[in-house]
């Protein structure tokens, strides 16, 4: 007699291999039918166009001025007054601000005492200039008058008498141009005594050139350093920061330019006069307008890597600009119209051949071309394919087909199975069965 037990346990037995017969039958269906789909390669295109191509390189920099003096003290002391503020407009001459001296009196009197004998030196030394050039008019004079001879012989030339004066006049010129030099030595000596001097004194500063005042960096009460009161006269905002001693800055900040280092592979492409677009971080959204004014000839070697300074001007300068403001620049290095375009993606380049993938009737072909310049996202194609063709520019999904052997739920390849799943490439001629 069977046991009811029994007959419920067959039926359970009888439930999962029907289940798993649906789950077969459906995990063989979706490889069939939706996994081979996936198999199918699919290309992202684009079609040649005819029109405007523009070549530009980019290059970063800083913002500077066209002149820029940095101002430092010429005595050391506290600034007592200061007469202008930022932004202030103003003329050589004109009264920056005053230093009060902190030197004692006998540090007063030391460089003092200094600068006297400097002085005394440099007028020790242009005295005995003239005696030395008197001694060699007369040693001259005296070869001259006694030889009277322009190409003396090999035996007049041995004449103890002719080889005495000669040599004379010879140690006088020598003693002569020697004395230049002692010359030069002692007014560099009497221009550091007078400085120093100068340092203990109270002073009132002007400005060295016409401008815009920029960088306050004290204020009354604030003690400074003797610098000898103009740093330079054409300071770069890049060697702003390293003048530890200017007091203020001065500049015509009215026509700002931007310094770029080119490479040695955009150089060659760089010439005067070209136009270019300027951004500048600190103004976010906002291009600005530029024109290259100068391209320097030698380049400047850091870690190995050459680079070459490029001056862009700005067409239309803003008060927005500020000297030191970091900038990218495009320049543009080439422009033609009329051309044939596609997006650079679409090229390929293999032993210095390019080649294009065209698409038509849904079949995907190689062709040689010869490319023009590029911008930064389309490149110009001189011979090879023409308007309207329509360009591979990438693959956007390549999957797996059925017949390679998708793993099934059971453990097992459904390649396996007797029927190859079919697959569908683009440019394969249809669909194709396996084996």
């Amino acid at each position: 007699m069977i046991k009811f037990s029994n007959i419920l346990r067959l039926s359970w037995v009888r439930q999962l291999l029907v289940l798993a017969v649906i789950i077969g039958i459906g995990w063989f269906v979706y490889v069939s039918f939706f996994a081979s789909k996936k198999g199918q390669q699919q290309y992202q295109t684009a079609q040649a166009q005819r029109g405007t191509i523009i070549s530009t390189v980019n290059e970063s920099g800083n913002v500077t001025s066209t002149s820029q003096a940095g101002v430092g003290s010429p005595t050391t002391g506290i600034v007592t007054e200061i007469y202008v503020k930022n932004h202030d407009e103003v003329k050589r001459g004109q009264n920056l601000f005053k230093v009060k001296s902190i030197a004692t009196a006998q540090e007063i009197a030391s460089a003092y005492a200094s600068y006297l004998s400097a002085t005394n030196n440099l007028k020790s030394a242009q005295a005995k200039m003239n005696s030395l050039q008197a001694t060699l008019f007369v040693a001259n004079q005296a070869f001259v008058t006694d030889r009277g001879v322009i190409n003396p012989s090999d035996d007049q030339k041995a004449d103890p008498k002719y080889i005495e004066e000669n040599a004379t006049w010879l140690q006088a010129e020598a003693d002569y141009k020697n004395q230049q030099g002692v010359i030069a030595q002692a007014q560099a000596a009497l221009t550091n005594a007078s400085l120093s001097y100068q340092a203990t004194q109270d002073s009132v500063v002007t400005a060295p050139i016409d401008g815009t005042i920029s960088n306050i960096g004290v204020q009354p009460g604030d003690q400074v350093t003797a610098s000898g009161g103009n740093l330079s006269s054409t300071i770069s905002s890049s060697t702003t920061t390293s003048t530890s001693n200017a007091i203020l800055y001065i500049g015509d900040y009215s026509k700002p330019y931007v310094k770029v280092q080119a490479t040695e592979a955009d150089i060659a492409s760089i010439k005067p006069d070209q136009k270019a677009t300027i951004t500048l971080d600190a103004l976010p959204g906002k291009t600005f307008v530029g024109t290259v004014n100068q391209v320097d000839n030698a380049g400047t070697i850091s870690s190995g890597v050459v680079t070459y300074n490029v001056y862009v001007t700005f067409v239309v300068p803003s008060d927005e600009i500020k000297p030191g403001m970091s900038a990218t620049v495009a320049i543009q290095t080439a422009i033609k119209h009329d051309v044939i375009t596609v997006p650079s993606a679409a090229v390929q380049t293999t032993n210095d051949q390019a080649t294009v993938r065209v698409m038509k009737n849904g079949k995907v072909s190689s062709v040689d071309v010869t490319t023009g310049i590029s911008s930064d996202t389309d490149t110009e194609i001189t011979s090879g394919i023409s308007e309207g063709d329509v360009v591979v520019t990438g693959t956007i999904t390549t999957g797996t087909t059925a017949a390679t052997g998708t793993a099934s739920p059971f453990g097992r390849s459904l390649g396996g199975f007797g029927g190859g799943g079919g697959a569908v490439r683009v440019g394969g001629g249809g669909a194709r069965g396996g084996n």
